[in-house]
């Protein structure tokens, strides 16, 4: 029986091999697994995790560092004990007693639930390669969703398009901001279900692209919102539990549009670029004066940037185009001042330490599944912003 279990654990590693292998050198395989067996996984997961009114991804990564503290520490022991009976002297053959042997059964016994544990934990490591292999490593060699549902125009695009895009996007902010209802302290006040709306813009927009129809999960908060914001991370999909998470502690311009960023993951679309796309599409066609507002705002920075880039980092050149109102200035950022002093007072470890792992391990992750770029990738948003405003702006 154990052997049968032993094999059947190989062919668990053996799949995920052959998987990933496929999926690098096959997009119709990648493709073919979303339309198909992560769909399923999708829905039945998603459905799992909807049942939980707090985040099951954050909950399991704490498993993960207790289950990986717990194999260290059990690691350190049998090293210390294997080091200490190294350098025991010849044991007097007097002194077999009873106390020896009793050493010897309590080593035996360590030595058990240490076999016991590392199996274990080969099998749960199996698993969780299937699921994130299935949730997540394929799907970065799936083809994208500008290749599904975009035209290629066949034309490189010019600071003119560029600018044309970004006036037209500062515009809507300026005239958006104005119609924010505030609080005394200026910041935006929203009174409806954001999560619910969020999930409707989704499936509304599923109407025209149909990778995007189906069901979604409940949106949640993350449980420790002030440990991500000092990660700089609006949101999170949680692969192993298919959940879309979002970061309560930061500003609220920013929220519709990351929600609804996260939920584009939940539906197979894991390029970032993509996602920050899908998520401004759902926001700027609702009817939701709040939605469109958050979905101009996620892209300005993006446009801000390459804009001031293309025009040779000319501040002069850069002010002659269209200005952001002072409103907007004021609702496009991460955090509130008085949001950042209370995730300092509760951090147990510096900010800027956190925020530079998080940015290594994410440039890391991105880069080892294919994606060159990096944390980069994320401004390949303007790419689909021009191509989408073909035809209609120019």
């Amino acid at each position: 029986m154990k052997k049968r279990k032993n094999w059947f654990l190989l062919g668990i590693y053996a799949l995920v091999v052959v998987m990933n292998v496929l999926s690098w050198n096959s997009v119709g395989f990648g493709d073919g697994i979303r339309r198909s067996i992560f769909c399923a996984t999708q829905y039945v997961q998603g459905h799992i995790s909807s049942l939980f009114p707090f985040s099951v991804g954050e909950l399991l990564l704490i498993l993960a560092v207790l289950l990986s503290a717990g194999a260290l520490i059990l690691a350190a022991i049998l090293l210390i004990r294997w080091i200490y009976d190294a350098l025991k002297e010849k044991v007097d053959i007097a002194d077999l007693s009873s106390r020896s042997m009793s050493t010897s059964r309590e080593k035996s016994k360590l030595l058990c639930f240490a076999g016991r544990y590392f199996y274990s934990l080969l099998w749960i490591i199996g698993i969780v390669s299937v699921v994130m292999s299935t949730n997540c490593f394929i799907l970065y060699h799936c083809s994208s969703f500008q290749e599904n549902y975009m035209p290629d125009r066949g034309r490189e695009y010019k600071v003119r398009e560029l600018a044309i895009v970004r006036d037209h996007v500062v515009k809507q902010c300026n005239e958006l901001a104005e119609m924010m209802e505030r609080d005394e302290n200026g910041y935006i006040l929203y009174r409806s279900d954001m999560k619910q709306r969020a999930v409707e813009e989704m499936k509304r927009l599923g109407e025209s692209y149909p990778l995007l129809d189906g069901y979604y999960p409940v949106p949640k908060k993350f449980t420790f919102s002030g440990f991500f914001s000092q990660q700089y991370m609006m949101g999170y999909y949680f692969p192993f539990s298919m959940e879309a998470n979002y970061n309560g502690a930061m500003y609220i311009a920013n929220m519709p549009s990351t929600i609804c960023h996260e939920l584009s993951h939940v539906k197979g679309f894991i390029y970032e670029d993509d996602a920050n796309f899908i998520g401004y599409l759902a926001c700027i066609s609702s009817e939701d004066a709040f939605f469109r507002y958050s979905g101009y705002l996620s892209v300005l920075d993006y446009l801000n940037r390459d804009l001031y880039e293309s025009l040779g980092r000319s501040r002069e050149t850069y002010l002659t185009y269209e200005t952001c109102s002072q409103l907007v200035e004021s609702d496009n950022i991460f955090l509130t001042k008085q949001a950042w002093e209370e995730v300092e007072s509760r951090a147990v470890i510096d900010t800027e330490i956190v925020r530079q792992a998080s940015h290594n391990f994410l440039e890391t992750n991105l880069q080892i599944n294919g994606v060159e770029e990096g944390v980069a990738s994320y401004g390949d948003v303007v790419e689909r912003l021009l191509i989408y405003y073909d035809g209609e702006l120019y």
